[in-house]
């Protein structure tokens, strides 16, 4: 690890844009066709309220205002469920907490999320490589997902986003992008040794915070983890990775109420109150608890691929490290 110390958010931005440039010349090196390299896909991953979406919200201006490259970005939020379709998959797994709203893996609809990864992939295929600032790309629409609507259970926006090829870098950001399932033994074996550790760990440190596993059964965490299965073909598609990582996961519950507190501020008072995002994070923990340790998979697609940002409560890095 690198230690760093009170580095500001631009500093993230211009690190991760040179990490963004070594990759997209190694992506573009092992291409050798007549038409244009296609994007590279850079998955994003952090904590809500770690700074990821401030992080690809930046990156893509300072890479084209600085090195002349078209980038289009992608949230996982963006594609949630309608909420007439959540309805239905909550009705239809009553005894499933994790499923009665947004979030974890279940929650989202992949078919549209395999589609748009298909077209991005292939929105350089018209382009010729000799003449690429003449030639158009494919263009294609993706959708907005709106965090507020329904009292902020949310649904799709009748909006979308319009991107047009030639595209040199896709920006893929989601909070759970990369995790990955156990083995249905090893997700035995880590609810087991949590429910172990809790009582005897409690009495040492009572500032402990119990693992949120052990507020769900068995089966609602096995089904979430069957779930997530269904999403590793979509992170076949990621070249390569950047994470942000706490120091501490129990940094998420501020994060998250600062996060709804500013959203409210900025639409009139929409969204949850305080003690539904705290129910709300209640159900996206286990995940971190459980997948988050598959970004760093040796199988994967990003496998030496990867930059990660440790950072403290103040969202300040005080780390770096390759994976």
């Amino acid at each position: 690890m690198t230690a760093t110390a009170q580095i500001p958010g631009g500093v993230m931005v211009q690190q991760t844009a040179a990490f963004v440039l070594s990759q997209l010349a190694r992506h573009r090196s092992s291409w050798n066709k007549e038409t244009v390299c296609p994007p590279l896909i850079v998955g994003v991953q952090g904590p809500q309220g770690a700074g990821k979406s401030h992080l690809t919200g930046l990156l893509p201006a300072y890479l084209e205002k600085h090195y002349d490259l078209r980038l289009a970005t992608m949230s996982l939020d963006d594609f949630y469920l309608t909420h007439s379709d959540q309805v239905k998959l909550a009705q239809s797994e009553p005894d499933n907490p994790l499923l009665s709203g947004r979030g974890p893996a279940g929650t989202h609809d992949l078919p549209i999320l395999e589609q748009c990864l298909a077209k991005l992939k292939s929105i350089n295929d018209r382009v010729s490589a000799k003449s690429p600032t003449v030639t158009k790309g494919q263009s294609l629409q993706l959708p907005i997902y709106d965090k507020s609507l329904f009292k902020g259970e949310g649904d799709r926006s009748k909006e979308v986003v319009e991107v047009q090829g030639p595209i040199d870098v896709v920006i893929f950001e989601g909070w759970m992008n990369g995790f990955g399932p156990l083995s249905n033994d090893k997700l035995e074996e880590r609810y087991a040794e949590a429910g172990r550790q809790w009582p005897s760990s409690s009495l040492n440190d009572p500032a402990r915070v119990m693992p949120t596993i052990l507020l769900y059964s068995r089966s609602t965490l096995h089904s979430i983890n069957q779930n997530l299965r269904q999403y590793e073909v979509l992170w076949d598609q990621i070249d390569c990775f950047v994470q942000i990582r706490p120091l501490d996961l129990s940094y998420v519950w501020s994060w998250r109420l600062q996060q709804e507190h500013n959203m409210k501020a900025k639409n009139g008072g929409n969204g949850m109150t305080d003690e539904q995002v705290r129910h709300f994070i209640n159900r996206y923990m286990p995940s971190y608890e459980l997948f988050q340790d598959g970004i760093d998979k040796e199988t994967s697609s990003w496998s030496g691929k990867g930059l990660r940002f440790i950072v403290n409560i103040q969202r300040e890095i005080v780390g770096t490290e390759s994976f």
